[in-house]
């Protein structure tokens, strides 16, 4: 039996419309002779009343790592899994929506970010058998007590992914509004190229640094488990050529494969006085997350989440120490597996912003160069970072 699994998003499902698409989508799979799992994201985004965000809202305390939380967002999943698995039996298709305990998705109890522990597969085969479709909601899971738990954001990709490894699908496909995997993020560079192949090491990073195609930790079970994946516009899936993620490096010679952004930061430069390490201890016990990290003799410079900042504030403050804050910074970052130990390319970068982009910071690892630049100046970062490394192809 050859199996699929399709992994389709918000955006995918929340209109009689889109799921006509899917409909569509489903028979040409089963032309081409397989049997498909559908795995499904909430409807619709923030603003929308059954997304993610809008249920999240709902909670007075809004604790991303509550029980009562987990089991409220996991309606979203619900209601999605169910509306389009009654669309599929409207337009002739045997379905079944079913939640991830009925799915046989096993987790720890680490609420809002739980992680998969088994999945058993029994059921789902059975369906596939007797010729009916699951339609799996993604993002979530259950523990051995029963609780119903929630892989954290973007959580529906891992679950595509570790139900394509459990079935030991021939296909994962990973539908999205977006014809693939991008050489920057298409609505702010028109000129965006499709990457027809990337390996994993790159687009863990495109999707670390603010790439919303796939999640990492979806991207890491796929090279754990050596899984290929494809991204696919769901509108295109007939003529798509789309992105395979496998662990074959491509063959492209470009030295810069993706450019990625992540807005909502905050630059923090601190006076230092031989307690760098004990400020830096006194962050992580905070749970706050700093990145772009410079240590110098006299003084540290890092970043962090807008949403942390409230809390960093408290840290410094109980340790009598002053921060200089520059807000709406936007972290822009060059992606390539064959950057290192080539010289010269945190010039050519300076060199495409200089005059036009406020540089605030850099940092740089094997594979990436990170360059932090005022909000307001970001998308004219990126536009001129991709002509100058990608050029208008």
């Amino acid at each position: 039996m050859k199996i699929i699994v399709q992994k389709y998003g918000g955006t995918s499902v929340n209109s009689p419309e889109l799921r006509d698409i899917i409909v569509e989508n489903l028979q040409i799979a089963k032309y081409k002779g397989f049997h498909s799992v559908l795995v499904v994201s909430a409807m619709g985004r923030d603003g929308e009343p059954y997304s993610t965000d809008s249920l999240f809202k709902l909670m007075p305390f809004r604790n991303p790592g509550d029980r009562e939380t987990d089991l409220c967002l996991s309606c979203g999943e619900v209601i999605s899994a169910s509306v389009l698995a009654a669309h599929l039996k409207y337009k002739g298709f045997k379905a079944m929506a079913l939640n991830g305990a009925q799915a046989g998705i096993l987790t720890d109890d680490h609420f809002g970010k739980s992680t998969i522990l088994s999945i058993d597969t029994t059921r789902i085969l059975q369906l596939l058998k007797e010729g009916i479709t699951p339609v799996v909601t993604g993002f979530q899971g259950v523990t051995a007590n029963g609780d119903m738990t929630t892989l954290g954001r973007g959580g529906s990709d891992i679950t595509a992914v570790a139900l394509g490894g459990a079935l030991e699908a021939d296909e994962i496909e990973i539908f999205t509004d977006v014809d693939g995997v991008m050489s920057a993020d298409p609505k702010v560079v028109s000129t965006a190229l499709l990457i027809e192949s990337i390996d994993y090491g790159e687009v863990f990073q495109l999707a670390e640094y603010g790439g919303k195609v796939i999640h990492p930790r979806a991207v890491e079970y796929a090279r754990d488990h050596n899984l290929s994946l494809k991204v696919l516009n769901t509108r295109k899936y007939k003529d798509n050529i789309g992105t395979i993620i496998s662990g074959m490096l491509p063959e492209s010679s470009d030295l810069i494969t993706a450019i990625a952004h992540e807005h909502g930061k905050i630059q923090v430069e601190v006076a230092l006085h031989g307690e760098s390490a004990d400020i830096l201890d006194h962050i992580a016990k905070r749970h706050i997350s700093i990145d772009m990290i410079n240590i110098f003799v006299d003084r540290g410079l890092f970043i962090i989440n807008e949403e942390d900042q409230e809390a960093l504030i408290s840290v410094l403050d109980g340790l009598g120490i002053q921060a200089k804050i520059t807000q709406k910074c936007t972290k822009v970052t060059l992606i390539g597996s064959k950057i290192k130990g080539v010289p010269g390319i945190m010039a050519t970068a300076m060199g495409a912003l200089i005059g036009c982009v406020d540089v605030l910071q850099t940092s740089d690892s094997h594979m990436t160069i990170s360059l932090l630049v005022r909000s307001d100046q970001a998308e004219q970062a990126i536009v001129l970072l991709h002509h100058r490394f990608k050029g208008n192809r």
